[in-house]
């Protein structure tokens, strides 16, 4: 795991905003199961404006990132984040 991807986790597991996402890495990605009720729709269209304003809070170099999102309820989409 990147230093990278080890921040996003962390900031992702401890911000309020995502306290009901359980967050997990794998290889350089990370894996993120959302609540069953969440509109996978709506989550898709506003994921780079929810993750987006934490980006330049994160202190390593930057580098390629994705994440894996979704529920046991709806299909999975993926964010990539270059």
């Amino acid at each position: 795991m990147s230093k990278y991807q080890q921040e996003w986790k962390k900031m992702l597991q401890t911000e309020e905003a995502f306290k009901d996402w359980k967050i997990r890495s794998s290889g350089g990605d990370l894996l993120i199961r959302v609540p069953e009720d969440t509109d996978m729709d709506v989550l898709k269209m506003q994921f780079s404006d929810l993750i987006g304003p934490y980006a330049p809070l994160l202190k390593s170099p930057k580098t390629t990132i994705k994440f894996y999102v979704g529920n046991s309820a709806a299909s999975d989409f993926i964010f990539t984040l270059n």
